[in-house]
Formats: structure tokens, sequence, C-alpha cells
């Protein structure tokens, strides 16, 4: 609200105007000369065929001087009969789009409206998608508002809001009734010339119908006021009481403002100045007030980009920053770490080596025949009366050189050798006789040794064939 409102985007105060046809009431915590921070000065109607309204221009300049304030800031709110207000059905739109339609149509929808007019329009309820938009517009003739900011800029002052009275009443009505701020209510206004009855939901202003003033029609407005709402009554003393003296003949029971507003609702124009720039109903927007809007929009939509594209590159940065950083702890870790890990993998390598020579060792132990066993199972697997020569041997091969009676006992002996494989003459067998005339067969007898394995003694062996002095029994000396 203009009177208590703080400092403005400059630290600049905001002052509420309320402005008639022949009146201008000013409220600012600045104006200590009333008790009710409020200055009034008389003014001449604003002539119907200019765009300039000299008196309004020289009483602002003197509200500027009473301020002190070179460049002040304006929230006006309009009274009757300065703007229409209407409660309308419209196609469900935009907005802007809202807004266009209501400044082209302004004579369709507006009675009131002659020529070209300033519009605004709030919305009553929530929009829904295929029904009608159900709002309360308002307008004021484009030359009255030309006119009030061509006073107000002479004056050095900026204009921030301009709305119809009755979206100020709405406002105030919160304050003077906190109850009607959780239900539906009404709130009467009652003025010398007429008496203006505004419907309220949900902190909106839904609503506004005008009737006669004083108790002329009593009964229209009790027909107006749903039954079981919340009524509140405020405005000029004397048509205030003959009215609610009317209205509890028809059983509607208007209570009266209580508190530090009480003496402003007696004065509508005052309650109009105290709560300029509310928010609970329309609020005048020229063409240029939207463009404005609208550039101002782009700016922020642009502004909000540029700051979201700013934001994600200093993330990606300190994203990239803390990567980095961890890449330089990991290289320096792995720095640490290096020696070590030598260390470790030198050692690993003379294991694994040592490990795979043992393996070998393992395998060849595993292959290589037991020869100690191989030659105590040949001089066992030897008949008596044969005798071996030579015995030579290469990896797993074996081949052995003798003399016997028979030649084919001992290989019959040798094939029955368990762990003796592919045994064959290596040579023919040749009969030679003996220095003692005794005839007796060279064998050569070629076989394989079965690996990792040893010789084992045929079932049919004879006695060991080795005697105590070690050499086999049967050879020769």
């Amino acid at each position: 609200m203009a009177m208590t409102s703080a400092t403005s985007s400059r630290n600049r105060y905001r002052t509420g105007i309320a402005l008639s046809p022949t009146q201008l009431c000013a409220v600012d915590v600045r104006l200590r000369s009333s008790a009710d921070r409020a200055w009034r000065v008389e003014l001449e109607p604003p002539p119907t065929d200019a765009a300039a309204w000299p008196s309004l221009a020289a009483a602002l300049r003197e509200l500027a001087g009473k301020l002190g304030e070179q460049r002040g800031t304006l929230d006006i709110s309009l009274m009757p009969p300065f703007t229409e207000v209407r409660r309308l059905a419209l196609p469900p739109v935009s907005r802007d789009e809202l807004q266009r339609v209501l400044t082209r149509g302004a004579s369709r929808y507006f009675v009131g409206a002659r020529g070209p007019q300033v519009v605004g329009a709030s919305p009553t309820t929530r929009r829904r998608r295929g029904e009608s938009l159900p709002v309360v517009a308002a307008a004021a003739s484009v030359r009255l508002i030309d006119a009030i900011r061509s006073a107000a800029e002479s004056a050095g002052f900026t204009i921030a809001t301009v709305a119809p009275a009755e979206t100020a009443w709405a406002s105030a009505a919160f304050a003077l009734w906190p109850a009607f701020a959780r239900q539906s209510a009404f709130v009467i206004l009652c003025q010398e010339e007429r008496t203006h009855v505004l419907e309220l939901d949900g902190k909106r202003l839904v609503g506004v119908r005008r009737f006669r003033d004083g108790s002329s029609d009593a009964q229209l407005i009790a027909d107006t006021v749903t039954p079981g709402a919340r009524v509140g009554i405020a405005g000029e003393s004397r048509a205030r009481h003959e009215l609610a003296a009317a209205l509890n003949i028809h059983a509607v029971n208007a209570s009266v403002a209580n508190g530090e507003w009480s003496a402003a609702s007696e004065r509508p124009e005052l309650l109009a100045a105290h709560f300029a720039g509310g928010d609970a109903g329309p609020t005048l927007r020229a063409e240029s007030d939207v463009a404005i809007e609208r550039a101002g929009g782009r700016r922020l939509a642009w502004y909000l980009a540029g700051a979201a594209a700013a934001l994600l590159l200093l993330s990606a940065g300190i994203e990239l920053w803390g990567v980095k950083r961890q890449l330089a702890n990991v290289r320096a870790e792995r720095e640490r770490l290096r020696p070590e890990i030598a260390s470790s993998l030198v050692g690993r390598s003379t294991v694994d080596a040592t490990y795979r020579e043992l393996a070998a060792l393992n395998a060849v132990e595993r292959t290589a025949p037991h020869w100690s066993s191989v030659l105590v199972t040949l001089s066992e697997s030897v008949p008596e009366d044969a005798f071996l020569t030579a015995i030579r041997a290469r990896e797993d091969s074996l081949i052995i050189d003798g003399m016997a009676p028979h030649a084919k006992k001992v290989f019959d002996a040798m094939a029955s050798t368990s762990g003796l494989l592919d045994v064959k003459a290596s040579a023919p067998v040749r009969r030679e006789t003996q220095d003692d005339g005794v005839s007796l067969e060279h064998f050569a007898i070629a076989a394989r040794v079965e690996p990792a394995r040893r010789l084992a003694r045929p079932a049919t062996a004879p006695a060991a064939n080795i005697p105590s002095g070690g050499r086999p029994r049967g050879t020769r000396q």
C-alpha cells in the first residue's frame, strides 16, 4: 500500500494518490502536517478536448514541494466516474491476448467507452481449458491517462501504477476485515452519489455492481449479497448508517471496520489513496506499458539465459578443474607407489621364474626314467643263464647287449617286464662260440622306458640277479 510502502528499487518512497474530477487526495508517510498523513487539494475538472490537465500539474508540483521530492513515484487510484469496471466472460486467452481483445473492442465491452481506452483485467478464477474466462475488467480514456502522465512528469513524478478505485478498495477490505481473505465476502462502499458493492473471493475482486446512494436500493443490494456470506460496509458516515439500517430489515448484517483503519474507512478517497497500488483487482495498462513489460520480460529472459549459460560454463570449469586435480593426485600417488611396485614386480618376476624352473624340474623328474630301478629290474629279469655285456641309455630309450644260450628267453623276459615298452631286437641275433667251446647267442634288444614309472619285477622273475658285490649276475667280468 502506498502509505506504508517501503522504498522502491531506487530507495524512494511511493506516494498513494486518489484522483477524482474535483479533488486529489495524497497519502505519504512524509506528510506529517496531518494525523492521517494525507494531503488534499481541490482540482478543476480536466478539459474534455485537451491532453493536458493544468490544475493537476500544479497540484502535483505543490505536492512535490511538500514531500521535498524531486523525482517521486506515484500509485494512482482513479475514482468514479473516471473508470468503468465490469465483470466479463471472455474466451480463454493469454494475458497479452486479453489485453489486445479489450483494447480493440473497448466500445463493445464498456458502455461508457468513448474513443481509445486504456484497459486492464484480472481473472476471477483459474483458467480452464475450453471454458470461458471470467474476468473483472476496467477501462479509462487514453486522453485522461495521457493528461495524468503528462502532469506527473512535469512535476518530476514517475507513475508506477494506475488502477480503478475498486482495486484499492478490494485490497483495503482484507486489512479492514482480515477474515474476508478466507472466504467469499461482500464489501459495500457508500459515497454521496452512489453505492458500490464489491464481491471478493480468494483475495481477489470477482465482481462489481453500482447502486444509488442511501437506502434507495437496499432491497436490490440485499438480493445481490449471497446468503450466509460476510458483509462489510464502509464509506460516508450518513449514507453508511442509513444503508446499514435498511439492510438489517432485509436480514443482511453488515459489519463496520474497527481498529487502526476505522477512521480511513469513513472516507472512500482516503481509503483508495492508502491502498493504491494493490493487486486485488485490475490495473490499467496502456499499449506503451505493455510494450515496456514485454521488453522487460525479454531482457529478463535474456539475462536469465545468460546467467544460466554462465553458471553452466562455471560449473563445467569447476568440474574440469576438479577432474584435473583428481588426475594430478592420482599421478602423484602413482609416482609415490612406483618404487614399491617396481620392487614388488621384481620380486614377483624372480618368484615366477623360480616357480617356472621348479615346474620344469618337476616335469623332468616326473618324466625321467629312474635308472637305478631300471638296472635292478633288468638284472632280476634276465634269466640265470644269460648275462649282459653293455647297457646304453638315451633319454627314455634303452639298448641292451648280452649273451645267452637262448636269446628268445631273454626277449620274452624283457617283453614281460612292466615299465618297458616297444621291446624289439635292435640287431640280428648271432651265435658265437666262446673260448671254452660253448656256443652262445649274441643279442641286442632295444626298449623304451615308460616315463615317471619304476620298472616292476615280472611275476615269473627268478630270484635277485644282483650279487652283494653290486655287479649283475651273469655279466662278463
